[in-house]
């Protein structure tokens, strides 16, 4: 008797979770600003350095933009992206590049029927820029190292999907690229995150 009840409750427990997620997810999701901050991996390529150089780790973005339309939003962001440390040839760290952009971007959404889950695409231009600072004298003068800053002007683009599990909040899953020339290199950032919206 006592294992029936304890299955009764299940049942219905589990009954009113799936319908509150299925009334999430029927949601139209919403207009407004929103913020959204993702963290991923990131990869330097188009960039070549004196030396050995590791240029792959970790790297984060946020985002402020406005959602005005079921298909289209607009919206700034930044990224910054893991350093680069540069090596002489007996492995002495001879200095270090840090990367970061700045971007502003049009937004294509595409809902996915009812599922609160949309598709996007996003198309703009970024700024990204490189410092290189030295960590030790030596070992840069050895390979032809100097301090230096570059930036570059370049194309945005990024593509991904986010699902909306409340009606103001939503995961992110997506890959952007910031182009910039061979002073800079480019940079990708293949990331998630959770975006939310507000009037």
């Amino acid at each position: 008797m006592q294992g029936k009840r304890i299955l009764l409750a299940a049942m219905s427990g589990f009954a009113a979770l799936s319908f509150a997620t299925s009334a999430f997810a029927i949601m139209s999701a919403p207009y407004g600003w929103y913020v959204e901050a993702n963290a991923g991996s990131a990869k330097l390529s188009n960039k070549s350095y004196p030396g050995s150089s590791s240029s792959s780790g970790i790297g984060g973005n946020v985002n402020l933009g406005y959602k005005f339309m079921p298909y289209m939003a607009a919206e700034i962001g930044y990224s910054q992206y893991p350093n680069t440390s540069i090596k002489d040839p007996a492995g002495t760290k001879a200095g270090t590049d840090k990367h970061y952009s700045y971007d502003i971007a049009a937004k294509g959404i595409l809902p996915i029927a009812c599922s609160g889950a949309e598709a996007f695409a996003k198309l703009g231009v970024g700024r990204l820029v490189d410092k290189i600072s030295i960590n030790n004298s030596a070992a840069a003068t050895s390979i032809g190292l100097g301090s230096a800053s570059h930036s570059a002007t370049g194309l945005y683009m990024a593509v991904g999907a986010q699902y909306y599990f409340m009606p103001e909040m939503a995961v992110v899953a997506q890959w952007a690229r910031v182009q910039g020339n061979s002073s800079t290199g480019n940079e990708d950032l293949l990331s998630g995150g959770v975006s939310f919206i507000f009037d």
